[in-house]
């Protein structure tokens, strides 16, 4: 399997990606930044309040984050799997002497990596800068601590796990129809839903494990499916 995902990204170029990620990063970074100076800018304001803490501006950071990298893995999959099951394509791929399942197994691996461990250090190099010129110059009244530290870590692992089992989930729908179109719209439709559930939650951390574990066995049945469809593929 190692050696399969290995042969996806010598196939696939992931140049326009990091690209993508760099630029990300940026805007990622700039959004903290912003919410943490909007009590300053209209302190009167009473919803203000909510951005003066740390762990509501890193919640609905990740949370942008997890719907920017969603749509991303979404992109990425119809990249590196859609399109190499339409038209002659498949052709070729099927005429590996290597069991179809396998194939699919490895590029849906290097799209789910891919987007986690990018969104990893997305968000880690980004709450990282953010946090140091805070303690030296901060925008935030909130304090810095090492159970903030810890929180972000766990919630920035949650939510980069969940950008890529969005990624599976969009992938599934887009699969039936072999469109790049389908697959990307389902991201956002998904993405938008259930960030809706996450901010009305408040960042419950209870919440959010239900919200993985059922995403993750969703992603599982997609996965599933998918191999399924595969399997029983006639070119």
């Amino acid at each position: 399997m190692n050696k399969l995902t290995w042969l996806e990204l010598k196939r696939n170029s992931l140049k326009p990606y990091h690209t993508a990620v760099g630029i990300i990063s940026v805007v990622i970074l700039s959004f903290l930044y912003l919410l943490a100076a909007i009590p300053r800018m209209d302190a009167a304001d009473a919803d203000s309040d909510m951005f003066r803490s740390y762990d509501f501006i890193a919640g609905l950071d990740n949370i942008v984050s997890m719907a920017i990298f969603s749509i991303m893995s979404a992109a990425m999959a119809s990249k590196f799997i859609v399109d190499e099951y339409t038209g002659k394509r498949v052709i070729l791929l099927f005429s590996y002497p290597i069991d179809r399942k396998k194939i699919l197994d490895a590029k849906i691996i290097t799209v789910f990596s891919y987007t986690v461990i990018s969104m990893l250090l997305c968000n880690g190099i980004s709450l990282t800068i953010f946090f140091v010129t805070e303690s030296l110059f901060p925008l935030c009244l909130d304090t810095i601590d090492i159970g903030l530290i810890l929180n972000c870590v766990w919630s920035v692992l949650c939510y980069s796990v969940s950008a890529g089992l969005l990624g599976i989930i969009s992938l599934w729908f887009g699969f039936r129809k072999k469109s790049t179109i389908v697959t990307i719209v389902s991201a956002c439709i998904v993405v938008s839903a259930l960030c809706q559930v996450i901010a009305m939650t408040l960042f419950t951390r209870f919440v959010l494990i239900i919200i993985l574990a059922v995403l993750f066995l969703t992603a599982m049945l997609a996965w599933t499916g998918l191999r399924y469809q595969v399997k029983n593929m006639e070119v």
